[in-house]
């Protein structure tokens, strides 16, 4: 059980690197496919949800490569960086779904 949770030597690591960005894929077809059946309110905040799991998805596959230093990169100007990047943009577009769904029924007062 202690070699499956080992970071260096653990299959589960490469299992999940692949399958959480694949799960995200998903999501994101799930929302492109649903997104027609609503009224335009309704699309503004899935848009939202989209630019979320299309960055979820682009940083998923990022973390596949960890430090890029096979093709380039060095410990210093790393993928993580852009990884933190992809992170925060995804983040920041949940954060905007939250606020329009907020006042996605908001009425206006007389």
């Amino acid at each position: 059980m202690v070699d499956l949770l080992d970071y260096n030597t653990s299959p589960l690591v490469l299992i999940l690197k692949i399958i959480v960005p694949l799960i995200f894929f998903v999501v994101l077809g799930f929302y492109v496919f649903t997104r027609r059946y609503y009224s335009e309110k309704m699309r503004i905040f899935i848009d939202s949800l989209i630019l979320f799991a299309a960055f979820a998805i682009i940083t998923g596959g990022l973390r596949i490569f960890a430090d890029g230093t096979e093709f380039g990169f060095t410990k210093e100007y790393s993928l993580r960086w852009l990884q933190s990047i992809g992170y925060v943009a995804a983040s920041g577009c949940f954060i905007l779904a939250g606020y329009r769904l907020l006042h996605l029924f908001e009425v206006e007062k007389p």
